[in-house]
């Protein structure tokens, strides 16, 4: 997410651009997509079934991620290692314990037995389980850790790439085509955390670093029509995939559905060029999502707190809040809940870079 060798590089403004539409998008699935089953309109679920591009967001920040992981871990492993642990790992472990004693005293006072022995508390370090979202570190930690294996092995090979895509196509398949039977082989847990649901995506970004280093980036050209057609196809089909699935609005469902994420690869292009696209000719769009994407991680970080706060005071205040939402409410919390996690990261950075460091 958040790199440290972006100004290594000359296309950071649409990969700055790119990580800030990305964590947009997060947040506004996690708050968009609340009690949708209250909403008591097929046109509404309709829509947002529509809106199913939100899938990409992960997509994004692997690839992304995968790009930026190159260069220094071409030059010195250990250090790329040792600096890619300390700057998400400070910040993990630091959130990690706020989120374990923020579950332990309130179940304390609402009086909720919540299990806290050794192996739990093991558990939400090492698996990323503090908070659901942050298994997109568990899976990433993984990823810093092989990538100086990838570089020099499985990079060198052609075909390894499209075994990394057949796999991935395979173990979402194993997840979620099971779903539409009501049979659950594998939990969301472990679909979320498997990291070859991923691995085709970092190291496609690995892969492209290479291709495009000292070569003008393919995504400033013209799009190929076929790109666009296929887009256009697999899109078609995963709305069909994503509106006939009957647990579609559980967690973690629409992330792991194959033809949507068949449908994130062939969109990865078309999102570069509306990148570069907004660097070059939207300003004011381009320092909006830039300024989100430097600071992606810190938003990632802090997210979870600001909506754990946005729907405790809309059980306490509304408690009817707890089992119904609506549109309109649901829009509000998203441009509440992104606006108050960019500001209080901005705020921190302003403040103490150190402190900055540390938690974010």
């Amino acid at each position: 997410m958040k790199m440290a060798d972006d100004k290594l590089t000359g296309q950071t403004g649409e990969f700055d651009i790119l990580r800030g539409f990305a964590i947009w998008i997060v947040v506004f699935a996690h708050n968009a997509f609340y009690q949708i089953q209250s909403f008591n309109s097929p046109n509404l679920e309709l829509a947002f079934t529509f809106l199913n591009f939100f899938i990409v967001a992960m997509p994004i920040f692997f690839f992304v991620t995968g790009y930026f992981s190159v260069r220094v871990a071409r030059r010195n492993p250990k250090r790329f290692i040792l600096s890619r642990l300390r700057l998400i790992g400070i910040p993990y472990l630091v959130w990690s314990t706020f989120y374990i004693f923020m579950q332990y005293f309130l179940g304390r006072f609402i009086n909720f037995d919540k299990s806290f022995s050794l192996k739990d508390i093991f558990g939400y370090y090492l698996l990323g389980n503090a908070v659901e979202e942050y298994y997109f570190i568990f899976v990433l930690i993984i990823f810093y850790l092989i990538t100086p294996f990838l570089i020099k092995t499985l990079l060198k090979f052609n075909f390894f790439l499209p075994s990394l895509f057949i796999l991935m196509m395979f173990f979402s398949a194993l997840y979620y085509v099971p779903n539409y039977f009501g049979i659950h082989w594998i939990s969301t847990f472990w679909a979320y955390r498997n990291p070859f649901t991923w691995l085709f995506f970092y190291v496609w970004g690995m892969s492209t670093f290479d291709k495009v280093n000292n070569n003008h980036p393919y995504w400033r050209n013209a799009l190929p029509s076929k790109t666009i057609v296929i887009c256009i196809v697999l899109y078609i089909l995963s709305f069909i995939e994503f509106y006939f699935m009957p647990y579609k609005y559980e967690d973690g469902i629409s992330l792991m559905a194959p033809l949507g994420l068949a449908l994130s690869a062939a969109f990865m292009p078309i999102l570069l060029k509306f990148a570069y696209f907004i660097s070059k000719k939207l300003p004011i769009t381009s320092k909006l999502f830039g300024d989100f994407g430097r600071h992606t991680l810190g938003i990632y970080l802090m997210n979870g707190f600001i909506e754990g706060l946005l729907l405790g005071l809309g059980f306490i205040f509304y408690p009817p809040f707890k089992n119904e939402s609506s549109l309109a409410v649901n829009l509000l919390l998203f441009a509440i809940a992104l606006s108050l996690s960019f500001a209080m990261v901005k705020i921190v950075w302003k403040l103490s870079k150190k402190v900055y460091v540390l938690i974010f």
